[in-house]
């Protein structure tokens, strides 16, 4: 069997590569009472591009986990997660995925969560 070279498909972007100006912000704020996890997207976009929308994962340490779509910026986009079903005794970790109607997508996380606060550890990239 051969191989397929594919060397020249590493950088090609099929809606233009000017992924410098697309710039996720997520934030999070985590409820104890409530047992709640509040989520809003913030991400700035470059010109012409949107939001299309950001996948949520709330996980336990122990395999658990509870999924939240977003489709608007702001506060309109604002999703309230219900963490009820989770086991919060070792903490939560919250990961999100944000795509742009340009086709770019990334990744992000925020690992054993406090109160308030902001994924981090972005990995951007063209899909």
């Amino acid at each position: 069997m051969n191989a397929i070279d594919n060397s020249n498909l590493i950088n090609y972007c099929r809606s233009g590569c000017d992924i410098t100006s697309f710039l996720p912000t997520v934030a999070y704020t985590y409820d104890a009472g409530a047992k709640t996890v509040a989520v809003t997207d913030n991400t700035t976009f470059g010109n012409g591009d949107t939001l299309k929308k950001v996948h949520i994962k709330v996980l336990d340490q122990f395999g658990g986990e509870v999924r939240g779509t977003i489709t608007a910026t702001g506060t309109p986009g604002k999703q309230i997660i219900d963490v009820s079903s989770l086991n919060v005794s070792k903490g939560l970790s919250v990961n999100s995925t944000v795509i742009s109607n340009a086709g770019f997508v990334a990744d992000g996380s925020a690992v054993n969560i406090g109160a308030a606060g902001s994924l981090s550890r972005w990995n951007k990239r063209s899909s």
